[in-house]
């Protein structure tokens, strides 16, 4: 491998590197994706072992990022930040509050509960206060008990899930459209139509029908 190589192979492997980190995916994960050894992968981030294009499609698929990043012609675009300790000791103290609230809803007692899941008063209280994370298993029988679906506990309509799930159905839908249809979707030069597809959509009925008499009409 001569200099100039050499060194667009250190850039390649910072991408590399910067894209399995963003991931959250390790070099055991990339390297048993590519069939190899963690130190054969080690070496290509390490710039001393060369990848082949296909190898490098297959990380671009498993990593999640287009090609054009290892080009070096597009960024990896960064996620909002999310104190993942905090957003956890928010929601055990919503689930805790919800818990109390649907008990005190159907007229039930701690000791009541606290006999459903074997355990005890002051285990009961510290779910309730927000103290102690309530277990899965556990808040699945208190659900149960109470005669409340699980998703109770777990629904949000705002926060990072919520938002992360709303993607997710997004993907999915788009994934089911035809693919004509979704290549006429992601054409920039088709945004026009699409928006005025959006605003016909929010248009009053009697109004759409004026309208296309009227075109009619003109045509007539």
């Amino acid at each position: 491998m001569n200099d100039v190589d050499h060194n667009r192979a250190k850039i390649l492997g910072g991408l590399l590197q910067e894209a399995r980190k963003r991931a959250g995916r390790s070099i055991e994960d990339c390297a048993q994706v590519l069939s190899m050894s963690a130190d054969d992968y080690g070496s290509i981030e390490g710039a001393d072992r060369n990848i082949s294009l296909p190898e490098l499609e297959v990380l671009a698929i498993y990593l999640e990022v287009p090609m054009a990043f290892f080009w070096g012609s597009k960024q990896l675009e960064q996620g909002p930040k999310i104190d993942y300790a905090l957003y956890t000791n928010l929601r055990q103290k919503i689930i805790g509050a919800l818990l109390l609230q649907a008990r005190i809803q159907a007229g039930r007692t701690q000791e009541e509960l606290a006999v459903a899941l074997d355990s005890t008063l002051e285990q009961i209280d510290a779910y309730e206060s927000g103290l102690e994370a309530i277990p899965y298993f556990q808040l699945e029988k208190l659900a149960s008990d109470l005669a409340l679906p699980l998703h109770y506990f777990a629904n949000e309509e705002h926060g990072p899930l919520a938002k992360y799930e709303a993607e997710l159905k997004m993907e999915e839908r788009f994934r089911e459209l035809p693919a004509e249809v979704q290549t006429f979707v992601v054409e920039p030069i088709n945004l026009s139509y699409l928006e005025t597809a959006i605003r016909l959509s929010k248009t009053d009925v009697v109004k759409l029908r004026a309208i296309a008499e009227g075109i009619l009409d003109i045509t007539l």
